[in-house]
């Protein structure tokens, strides 16, 4: 058997458990009371936002100090906890005050303040990760297929984005909404716009380390940023899929799920791909030490 099929089927089980988490959580939404599917969300959203953090921190830890990939990674896992944190927020007033929805919390402002945060830093994280192949001389070379797939990455990225953010705009400046939720809608749409415009570079350069061990990391993170796009096309999509809307809708909400874990499985991954990445390797590395690009 060749050193790319031992590869791939080592981590085979780490994809498919990724898909069995998925599996799981559609299916507890498909089968769960509408008055259970806060709390199916709730528990999904901790069971995926601690795979997350532990994902990401762990390849954080893997680098020393002032390496790029560190920032990259620190990036992510600083993201990834204050995501976790604003689950947390709303769990808890799901759990305290049950009766009351969140957007009439008094958590909600605080909420606001930390979902910008783990956008800000999620996004400037991947920004950094798209252009690591320059820092490592791994700039895939200009082809038409290259573009394309850019092109339809952009075109996906502003048909889902650009809708929404007319409507988080429109309801910040006539009041339809509280301030604090328009600007987490805001900011979550200006985030994962740019996770989707990465989705190409990221996926490029999964196909040109094709084989290595590497490759993997970039196809978890590609894989991640697409899930966002359906999780974000949900309004869109909802009414194409069988059933009602609103359970298409929140079937689609569980993709949540595999674009969190997907994050933490490409930390573990760059974990362990960089003891072996040390020792062998004619593919190219992407443990750097080098300055902002």
């Amino acid at each position: 058997m060749s050193a790319a099929s031992n590869r791939s089927s080592s981590v085979a089980p780490w994809f498919i458990g990724v898909a069995v988490l998925q599996l799981a959580h559609s299916i507890a939404v498909a089968t769960a009371r509408p008055e259970s599917l806060a709390l199916v969300h709730d528990l999904a959203g901790w069971g995926s936002g601690l795979l997350a953090v532990a994902g990401t921190f762990a390849a954080a830890s893997a680098f020393g100090s002032g390496d790029y990939l560190r920032r990259v990674w620190g990036g992510l896992t600083a993201g990834a906890l204050l995501s976790l944190t604003s689950a947390a927020l709303r769990s808890y007033w799901l759990h305290t005050v049950p009766d009351v929805p969140f957007t009439a919390s008094p958590l909600l402002p605080f909420r606001m303040v930390v979902v910008v945060l783990a956008n800000v830093a999620t996004t400037f994280a991947l920004v950094l990760l798209a252009r690591t192949y320059r820092q490592s001389g791994l700039q895939p070379p200009s082809s038409p297929r290259g573009t394309a797939l850019w092109a339809v990455t952009a075109v996906a990225a502003l048909a889902v984005g650009v809708p929404a953010l007319v409507t988080d705009v429109r309801n910040l400046l006539s009041g339809a909404s509280s301030a604090p939720s328009a600007v987490i809608s805001l900011a979550s749409t200006l985030a994962d716009m740019t996770i989707i415009f990465m989705v190409a570079p990221i996926l490029r350069v999964a196909y040109m380390l094709r084989g290595g061990r590497l490759a993997w990391v970039w196809w978890a993170m590609g894989l991640s940023g697409a899930t966002w796009l359906l999780y974000d096309a949900r309004v869109w999509l909802a009414p194409l899929l069988p059933g009602t809307e609103a359970q298409a809708a929140e079937l689609l909400r569980s993709l949540r799920t595999s674009g969190l874990v997907l994050l933490g499985l490409a930390g573990w991954l760059q974990r362990s791909a960089l003891g072996p990445q040390k020792a062998e390797s004619p593919e190219p590395s992407l443990h750097t030490s080098a300055g902002t690009p």
